[in-house]
């Protein structure tokens, strides 16, 4: 490990990935794992949504002076991946409709980002949180869902509000201040 690194949340619109040459020009920047994941959708918008978390794991990484193409991927028994070679790294990533979310830390962390509709609107802000939590804790969602599990008071919600149709919900054991949180755009990655 190279050094301790602040918590930080980074979000990005992944919208501006519909141009097929931005598309193409930002696919061939990311790990060969990242394409593979890429190439399995079908969809273009799933397609833009596996490359923007990507990318913003991508820039996370680097932020926090990891480079990705060193580390290697394992996953814990709830499917939740980390890196072996650097399991002190503590990440999450979030997709939905057309926002990408990653939280990086040095200790346990979670995030959820859902978009908003009339019909959920309610019940968004306490699936984030759920959502979130089982990510933070490493713990199946559907243990929460069952009330086989309650959340544990040790962590902390910290919800985003940007106005623009999502819900953004980190959940951790240390407060998350506004200057840790980072909306990204293309020119950030070109």
């Amino acid at each position: 490990m190279e050094q301790p690194f602040e918590t930080q949340i980074y979000i990005f619109d992944t919208k501006s990935l519909s141009d097929k040459a931005v598309f193409d020009k930002l696919y061939k920047t990311v790990p060969e794992y990242r394409q593979k994941k890429i190439d399995f959708y079908q969809y273009d918008k799933d397609k833009r949504l596996s490359l923007g978390v990507g990318l913003v794991l991508s820039y996370a990484l680097d932020k926090a002076g990891f480079d990705e193409q060193e580390l290697e991927w394992a996953y814990h028994a709830s499917g939740k991946p980390y890196f072996k070679n650097e399991p002190e790294i503590q990440f999450c990533l979030s997709h939905s409709e057309e926002r990408a979310m990653c939280a990086i830390s040095m200790e346990r962390i979670g995030c959820d980002v859902e978009f908003i509709t009339p019909d959920n609107e309610v019940d968004v802000e306490q699936w984030t949180k759920i959502e979130s939590y089982a990510k933070a804790a490493d713990i199946e969602l559907s243990s929460l869902l069952d009330g086989k599990k309650i959340p544990d008071s040790k962590f902390i919600f910290r919800q985003v509000e940007l106005n623009d149709g999502y819900k953004y919900t980190i959940c951790s054991q240390n407060e998350i201040m506004p200057d840790q949180i980072w909306t990204l755009s293309l020119k950030d990655f070109l």
